[in-house]
């Protein structure tokens, strides 16, 4: 096998798993130790993976601090934003967390709907609070600077009070194998939260989101109803092959 096919197949496998062990590699495709780790580097030098010990991981460039994130893809989180406003009817309860991408909602729904919204994210209740016939729920505690959301047992003890209809959150990382993921554990916990109290649960993640996986876990697959991507259609048959229904953008 030539060393692009071999290089494409681990990226492919990377990005269906968001993760890969170089034993794995060796065992599956029969393949050297030496080759594997001048793979491995390659790709590494490359920016298209992560070097970790034993392996490699999905690597991403987006950043952690909201103020960093805010600028970036704003068409694309817009696009992302309005196909996520197609789920949303009237006199529904809905979960709204503090991306950046989910932030854009507001943008997109018509001021006729009469809504509930919870969210943990000064932004996003203050951009939801714009919509004439919108009630906003601010989930309180102690806020996480970075983010700009609000984080802590007392949300936890508000979020377990409601049923939405819908939770859409916007994740750091999301593979077929380990699910929706995040850099902040707060915030992961507070969107688990929320997720296992709704009837249905949208994931929104751009092409740079797919393949990678984050610190801490948000929702396994079984858990999501739908992934509103802007990825290629390749990329994401291993989410509808898992019982997802995705909508492209």
């Amino acid at each position: 096998m030539l060393a692009e096919e071999r290089r494409q197949l681990i990226l492919r496998k990377l990005a269906r798993d968001g993760q890969i062990r170089s034993a794995e590699l060796i065992k599956e495709f029969d393949f050297s130790e030496d080759t594997i780790r001048r793979d491995l580097k390659d790709l590494a030098d490359a920016g298209l993976l992560k070097k970790v010990h034993g392996g490699a991981m999905a690597s991403t460039s987006v950043p952690y601090a909201h103020a960093a994130r805010v600028e970036l893809n704003v068409e694309a989180k817009s696009a992302l934003a309005q196909k996520a406003t197609t789920l949303i009817k009237d006199g529904m309860l809905v979960f709204v967390d503090g991306g950046t991408t989910t932030a854009q909602i507001a943008n997109h729904l018509s001021p006729a709907l009469q809504l509930t919204f919870v969210t943990h994210s000064i932004p996003t209740a203050l951009a939801l609070s714009a919509l004439p016939r919108a009630r906003v729920i601010l989930l309180g505690g102690q806020i996480i600077p970075e983010l700009l959301i609000a984080s802590g047992p007392d949300v936890l003890e508000q979020a377990r009070h409601f049923r939405p209809h819908l939770a859409i959150v916007s994740v750091h990382g999301i593979t077929a194998s380990a699910g929706a993921t995040v850099e902040s554990f707060e915030d992961a916990s507070t969107k688990r939260k929320l997720i296992e109290n709704s009837a249905e649960v949208v994931v929104l993640a751009g092409l740079e989101k797919i393949g990678f996986v984050a610190s801490y876990a948000v929702a396994v697959l079984s858990q999501i109803s739908y992934l509103i991507s802007d990825a290629p259609e390749k990329t994401l048959q291993p989410f509808e092959e898992g019982g997802i229904t995705v909508l492209a953008v």
